[in-house]
């Protein structure tokens, strides 16, 4: 069900983001939107699952992911990296876990790269500790 909610949010934002680009700029037929790369896994605070309800997102360049957030179980569901360009293609993602009271870095990064179709990733994530 959860793969299915992420295909079906991939679409929508497929096609917002196709229709947002022509009205932008004339397109390019060299350089089409590049394809997401969608993160999740289990995710681990001072090696404890991560509390349900926190907020976990991205960096990668000067850009920031869709929010995703934490489900029960520690695990972390739809943090939507989108490249606007094939040169955020070679960026390395960071990510972070946000609360109320500030934000903490996970140990782990990850090396985009561009990829054919929208590609989910299983990345456990490990924090020192809440913020």
């Amino acid at each position: 069900y959860m793969i299915k909610r992420i295909i079906f949010s991939l679409t929508i934002l497929t096609s917002i983001i196709a229709c947002s680009e022509e009205a932008q700029k004339p397109i390019d037929p060299g350089s089409p939107p590049e394809f997401p790369h969608v993160f999740m896994g289990n995710a681990y605070v001072n090696g404890d699952p991560i509390k349900q309800g926190i907020t976990i997102y991205a960096k990668f360049g000067e850009s920031y992911s869709q929010e995703g957030e934490t489900i029960s179980g520690g695990r972390y569901v739809n943090v939507l990296v989108a490249p606007k360009s094939s040169k955020e293609t070679q960026e390395i993602v960071t990510f972070y876990m946000k609360t109320e009271n500030g934000e903490e870095k996970a140990k782990e990064t990850f090396k985009l790269k561009k990829v054919p179709e929208p590609e989910i990733v299983n990345l456990a994530l490990n924090f020192n500790s809440y913020p």
